[in-house]
């Protein structure tokens, strides 16, 4: 997503899509992207359903949305669903978690404890609910958004989901920058908090996951919405919380899934998408 020079033709835009949303395609769905050019910013979208083994027999689990209020604010925002009901966490996240962020981030000058408050109760509430599976299933979580009047950029972030910035490099390339940091069990404050809490760091040949004897959960992520058994094993749902000033030569915002992250490069993101104007975001997508 990137800054429109030129007034919108709608000043406020929103849009977003689920596996649950009436506007997709159920499990034969291979990939679906979206754009306008009414929005007040330029932005682009591509979801497209793992093509891991284990996803084949599985809808799509991912959820995003992207709102704009012209003068305001520009929203973007991500869920990765894991888990045989990870799809409905995703949903259930798009719908509630990101208004409460969004409006803790245009109405407090120092956000973080309301945006925290937030995800705290959006995954109490996910666990709550017995249909939505959360007690084996969750969702990562990064939101990010644009605080037009302070000309800031808030984003806050649970599990693997990374978002980066993408800058003028000054010699007619842009530049990445990463706002987050995947929150993965073999990081130390993590493995601490597990530990504390009763849990284990066991590494399975692939990658490092939070468990615990009788918690049925094997979780490849430090911190998540739902997951309710591996929450017991000290996973959290506390976000990180990162407020960035901007600067005339930030761009865009670059958000995606481990899907995206495991086999390209922040840099190499920035190179290609930098062969796309402004008005191809989603082509670019």
């Amino acid at each position: 997503v990137g800054r429109k020079a030129a007034e919108p033709a709608n000043p406020a835009y929103w849009a977003g899509g689920s596996i649950l949303d009436a506007s997709r395609r159920v499990n034969g769905e291979k990939r679906v992207s979206a754009s306008s050019s009414d929005a007040p910013a330029y932005f682009g979208v591509a979801c497209r359903k793992g093509l891991k083994k284990q996803c084949l027999q599985q809808p799509n689990q991912d959820s995003w949305c992207a709102r704009f209020a012209a003068g305001k604010l520009g929203v973007v925002a991500i869920f990765d669903g894991h888990g045989e009901k990870g799809h409905l966490a995703s949903h259930f996240a798009k719908e509630t978690l990101t208004k409460g962020v969004t409006s803790a981030v245009v109405s407090r000058e120092d956000p973080s404890p309301d945006v925290q408050h937030w995800y705290s109760q959006v995954h109490r509430a996910l666990c709550k609910a017995p249909e939505l599976g959360a007690q084996l299933s969750g969702t990562t979580a990064t939101i990010a958004v644009h605080d037009v009047a302070r000309e800031r950029l808030v984003v806050s972030h649970v599990g693997d989901s990374g978002a980066v910035l993408l800058r003028h490099d000054g010699a007619g390339g842009l530049a990445a920058r990463c706002l987050t940091r995947d929150h993965v069990p073999e990081l130390a404050e993590e493995r601490a908090r597990i530990e504390k809490a009763g849990g284990s760091v066991v590494f399975d040949g692939c990658c490092h996951r939070v468990t615990q004897v009788g918690a049925g959960s094997a979780l490849n992520m430090s911190r998540s919405l739902g997951d309710a058994a591996a929450h017991v094993a000290g996973v959290s749902a506390q976000p990180a919380v990162a407020v960035r000033e901007l600067r005339p030569d930030d761009v865009a915002v670059l958000i995606a899934s481990d899907g995206l992250w495991d086999v390209i490069s922040p840099e190499a993101a920035a190179q290609l998408l930098n062969r796309f104007p402004p008005d191809e975001a989603a082509k670019a997508a």
